[in-house]
């Protein structure tokens, strides 16, 4: 079962909701509001353990302070970017999310043996998973995106989906079954919700929970040990958050909230694949 923590939350949530709702908006706000904090923020907070944990095992020397420099440095830089062109950060968002969504051992920084097949299973299982979520809601995708400033066509055909699905099998590998089947199982059940909830159930409790449980095992910590020690970068995180959507906008709205992610998103994909350097 736990195997399969993902798909039960999301079948949950989507009974709820059929028995008690439909409700308003604003309540999946804040319910993914909650899984985002409690859940989907937090696994990425243990960027630095991970880092430093990779530096011991290469004979490196590994200082707080700088790594914090660079993170900060690279979420800036891509803050930026996002003013000064939108579609080119975008565009990157996508590539990031669809390899690193992709990748289900993104907790193993590094695998030098991976061959071609291996990375094209990758990429098809990536762009499988985020684009059925946003094809099978994107009506809702839509609006979110050209508030974003990024021109997309307010229709697609009706064979996308299936596009999608085509590339969630091709990007099936033998040794993720569970991983793969939990993504499975929750892309469909949130096929039946709002695009916010059926976003956050699978980046909460799929994504972000297997690689918690990765990241907890590479460690060896237990899971209350390893919570405490990623609750002040947690914190930090939401701070920034919060900083960043006040600059950005006067009312609470989704889209800032989808930039925000993606500048969150890109130091921890860098460093999950060991794009960042870090210091002597």
């Amino acid at each position: 079962m736990k195997n399969y923590l993902g798909a039960l939350a999301t079948f949950l949530y989507i009974v709820t909701y059929f028995l008690v709702g439909p409700w308003s908006s604003s309540i999946d706000l804040y319910i993914s509001g909650f899984l985002l904090l409690a859940i989907g923020i937090p696994h990425g907070a243990g960027d630095h353990l991970i880092a430093a944990k990779i530096a011991q095992r290469e004979n490196l020397t590994f200082h707080l302070r700088p790594f914090i420099v660079y993170y900060l440095g690279i979420m800036l830089a891509y803050a930026a970017l996002w003013f000064v062109s939108p579609l080119l950060a975008f565009v990157i968002f996508i590539a990031n999310s669809v390899f690193h969504f992709g990748d289900m051992e993104d907790v193993q920084p590094v695998e030098s043996n991976k061959t071609w097949i291996n990375l094209a299973q990758t990429l098809c299982l990536g762009a499988g998973i985020l684009s059925f979520i946003l094809l099978s809601h994107w009506s809702e995708a839509f609006e979110i995106i050209s508030s974003m400033q990024v021109k997309v066509p307010p229709s697609l055909p009706k064979f996308s989906l299936l596009v999608s699905l085509l590339l969630l099998i091709l990007g099936f590998q033998k040794k993720n079954v569970h991983p793969f089947f939990n993504t499975f199982f929750a892309l469909v059940f949130g096929y039946f919700l709002p695009l916010i909830p059926a976003f956050i159930c699978y980046f909460s409790c799929c994504h972000a929970i297997t690689s918690f449980e990765g990241m907890r095992k590479h460690l060896k910590m237990k899971i209350v040990e390893l919570y405490k020690k990623l609750i002040p970068f947690s914190a930090g995180a939401i701070l920034l958050g919060i900083v960043y959507m006040k600059l950005a906008t006067n009312n609470l709205q989704v889209y800032p909230i989808f930039i925000f992610l993606s500048l969150l998103t890109l130091p921890h994909f860098l460093l999950m694949h060991k794009l960042i350097k870090r210091p002597d």
